[in-house]
């Protein structure tokens, strides 16, 4: 009984410090951890505080203009210092678009810090998908090769036990040797990029780099999901590399708005008041109090063309992002089209590889059996190993390349979860 229960004890340790991670799972936690992530969200909330900032510009400005002076002259009774008060209420009235232009623009970088945000978004998600693929290829093919191993291991018994019986000429026992001598190699091998591939798994999402995982998701279930083309019309409009660009087209334009209302009239009115020592100022001489109404009107009207080149430089800035979306709207078909077109192709070799590992699997089993009878030679079984791991190998990575594939398709159209 205590022995039983040891053992439960140890499984349930066992299972305890093993994370079992879904693709969900990973994502979320990728999410929460990515420093992009929060640079992204850390601007756009930058953003807003500039655009609720230049909303306020329109507003009157309440402000206490406070002074006072000394005199070194000899000034008789009156004292040689004095101070005064001004409170005022000022606003501008007018400034040629130019607090409306800085309002619209601070609207336009707010909207391309949004749509940077669920670019980096995107991306942050795309590169969670593939680091979890990655690491189910990399042990899947671990395991491959470990199946392998043991393939060879369990020929180089039979050979082993023909030759010491006579059976078997010696050089069938060393290509059977030099065959195991290799497949410890390529384990060695698998097993340093399954380890890089966690470390970078578990790196991604803030965790220990050796921390051992259990992925949950499998690549057989992508084959299961096969995604819908989007329209490309749709994709464009609302991606956010499109809204980005669209977004810095709009800064460029109110841009070219602001820098000429620099250039245009602008006139400022302000409510003060006042209060200072009576003139002379001596002691017990009580204090002046005032009040007015000010305005003030500036036009500018010759600095040497600056005007002229100003507008040239801001116009240039539009033309320059307005080309930049075109490149966009060309970049985004060409990667729908390519995605989808990999997409396609990786399925075809799903497909093609399953059938083929089901034919080596069989093929495997028969030269084995017609070997241990006598009837085929040893580098027929070995042929047929290396057969059945190149086209297991195959397996593996065409799974993997169609898991990718559907991960970049969805990051492309918006069709992530």
């Amino acid at each position: 009984m205590r022995h039983i229960a040891l053992t439960l004890f140890v499984l349930l340790l066992a299972m305890t410090s093993t994370a079992q991670i879904t693709i969900e799972d990973y994502h979320r936690d990728v999410m929460e951890y990515s420093q992009s992530l929060a640079i992204a969200e850390s601007a756009v909330e930058g953003s807003d505080a500039n655009l609720r900032r230049a909303r306020k510009q329109a507003l009157p400005w309440f402000k206490v203009y406070q002074g006072m002076d000394f005199s070194f002259r000899d000034k008789g009774i009156e004292r040689p210092w004095g101070w005064f008060m001004r409170p005022e209420l000022s606003m501008t009235v007018y400034a040629g678009g130019k607090i409306s232009s800085a309002t619209k623009r601070a609207e336009a970088q707010y909207s391309a810090a949004v749509a940077d945000s669920h670019l980096a978004h995107l991306q942050v998600w795309l590169e969670a998908e593939s680091a979890y693929w990655n690491l189910s290829r990399a042990l899947a093919y671990k395991d491959a090769v470990a199946n392998y191993l043991d393939i060879v291991r369990s020929l180089r018994n039979v050979v082993s036990s023909r030759f010491e019986e006579g059976y078997t000429a010696k050089n069938d026992l060393l290509q059977v040797e030099s065959r195991l001598s290799d497949a410890e190699y390529q384990l060695s091998s698998a097993e340093q990029d399954y380890l890089l591939a966690l470390h970078h798994f578990n790196v991604l999402c803030g965790s220990e780099p050796t921390r051992d995982v259990v992925l949950v998701s499998s690549m057989t279930d992508m084959v299961a999901s096969m995604p819908q083309r989007e329209d490309i019309t749709a994709v464009i409009s609302h991606h956010p590399r499109y809204k980005l660009s669209d977004a810095e087209v709009d800064v460029a334009r109110w841009n070219i708005r602001s820098v000429s209302a620099e250039f245009m009239p602008s006139m400022d009115i302000a409510v003060f008041g006042d209060k200072r020592p009576k003139v002379p100022h001596v002691k017990d001489g009580g204090t002046l109090l005032d009040g007015g109404v000010e305005m003030s009107f500036t036009t500018p009207i010759y600095h040497f063309g600056e005007r002229r080149q100003a507008m040239r430089s801001a116009r240039s800035a539009q033309r320059r992002a307005e080309l930049a979306r075109e490149s966009v709207v060309d970049d985004l078909i060409l990667a729908e089209n390519d995605a989808w077109t990999r997409l396609m192709a990786a399925l075809s070799r799903v497909e093609s590889t399953r059938r083929n590992l089901d034919i080596a699997q069989e093929n495997l089993d028969i030269s084995t059996y017609s070997y241990n009878e006598g009837l085929a030679t040893i580098l027929d079984v070995l042929q047929a190993q290396l057969s059945w791991l190149q086209i297991y190998t195959n397996t593996i990575t065409a799974q993997y390349d169609y898991a990718v594939a559907v991960a970049n398709y969805k990051s492309i159209t918006l069709a992530t979860p």
